[in-house]
């Protein structure tokens, strides 16, 4: 006779089981359903079967998405913008983290505070008091004023990330190098920026997931079509290009490849950056 225990562990195993296919269905079909239906004729998407394979491969969305839209501009123009913000976010937040955990100074306890309040105001409540200061320095319409307000927006996160990680180093390391005579900047950057890889990574990845996907002061901020971003671009797409569904979920694809294959290849950063934001929030 089989113990009770064994038999609800056995139960509970396969709930849990259950539960999580229908996690990991719910979560991976609307990309399948994106993928293939990135095969199709709009008309097929339209008055058709999408839940199935597609009778035949149709790449003239993708032809549309890339020759006619011009999807890898707007693709390279997000490339850029993201890249240049996460080295910006990375080294003001790491130093902002060592002034406040290993440096005495007057204000000490007023920065931190601005800093947690870096990431308890959301972004979206102050969309016209920044609009309204980049318009007064000029920067409207300009590449510079989304890589700035991207990064002010994570460096709160970024620094209490980097925070937790520089109370764990021992002080005698910096001691021993600052009787060698090194400087401050030379100290950061030679001894205490390589040893924070592991947080740098985690924020790295959190800073690409809100800036990648940027769109509320992308919309406000950039209105030439030159300098877009993806997420502009597939604004626009149906807009300009009526009910194109087939080539708007091309473009769609082409825009996800980068994330998705951040994920596939950098999962454990991925999981350490959302749990290091789910901790600070």
């Amino acid at each position: 006779m089989k113990n009770p225990n064994e038999m609800q562990n056995k139960l509970a195993r396969r709930i849990i089981t259950f539960l999580l296919g229908i996690l990991v269905f719910t979560t991976l079909y609307p990309v399948y359903w994106l993928f293939v239906n990135s095969f199709r004729h709009t008309e097929q998407i339209v008055t058709g079967d999408t839940f199935g394979l597609p009778n035949e491969l149709y790449l003239g969305n993708y032809y549309d998405a890339i020759v006619n839209r011009g999807v890898f501009r707007y693709f390279t123009n997000s490339v850029i913008y993201t890249l240049v913000t996460i080295a910006f976010t990375v080294v003001i937040s790491t130093m902002l983290a060592y002034a406040l955990t290993r440096m005495k100074w007057k204000y000490k306890k007023q920065g931190m505070s601005i800093a947690m309040l870096g990431i308890l105001l959301p972004s979206q409540i102050v969309v016209i008091p920044v609009f309204m200061l980049m318009r007064t320095v000029k920067l409207v319409d300009n590449p510079v004023s989304i890589i700035l307000v991207v990064s002010a927006f994570n460096i709160g996160i970024s620094t209490m990330i980097a925070s937790g990680f520089l109370k764990g180093i021992p002080y005698e390391m910096e001691e021993a190098a600052v009787m060698d005579g090194c400087g401050i900047l030379r100290l950061f950057f030679r001894i205490i920026f390589p040893l924070l890889k592991s947080p740098i990574a985690a924020m790295s990845i959190y800073i690409f997931l809100n800036s990648w996907n940027e769109f509320i002061y992308s919309l406000v901020l950039l209105s030439s079509d030159e300098i877009k971003t993806l997420p502009l671009m597939l604004l626009g797409y149906s807009t300009r290009s009526g009910n194109n569904f087939g080539g708007l979920f091309a473009a769609m694809v082409i825009t996800s490849l980068i994330p998705i294959l951040i994920y596939l290849f950098f999962s454990k950063q991925v999981e350490k950056a959302i749990s290091a934001s789910a901790a600070m929030k």
